[in-house]
């Protein structure tokens, strides 16, 4: 936590991630020279969402709604710690 590097040691595993704190992605980026458009979720709301879930929202034919749900919430600040992974949108200057 202290330095943000993950060296995971068990065989088979990566190693070499690095974690970053969220208010930190955006100025990290642009001072490596890109402009920032966004920071995305991974998943956004979708991650909470199990099979079952998809299943009862797919059989009422309202999976495309939902996947509109799950887009917008990916730009969500709120959710940006929640996620496993986050996409760093941007454009180089």
């Amino acid at each position: 936590m202290q330095s943000g590097v993950f060296n995971h040691t068990d065989k088979g595993r990566y190693t070499g991630a690095y974690f970053f704190n969220i208010e930190d992605v955006n100025p990290f980026f642009e001072q490596q020279g890109f402009e920032t458009i966004q920071l995305i979720t991974s998943k956004g709301i979708g991650g909470q969402l199990t099979e079952e879930h998809w299943a009862y929202w797919r059989e009422r034919g309202e999976e495309g709604e939902i996947m509109e749900l799950v887009y917008e919430s990916a730009k969500d600040p709120y959710l940006l710690g929640t996620a496993s992974h986050l996409l760093y949108i941007g454009r180089k200057k």
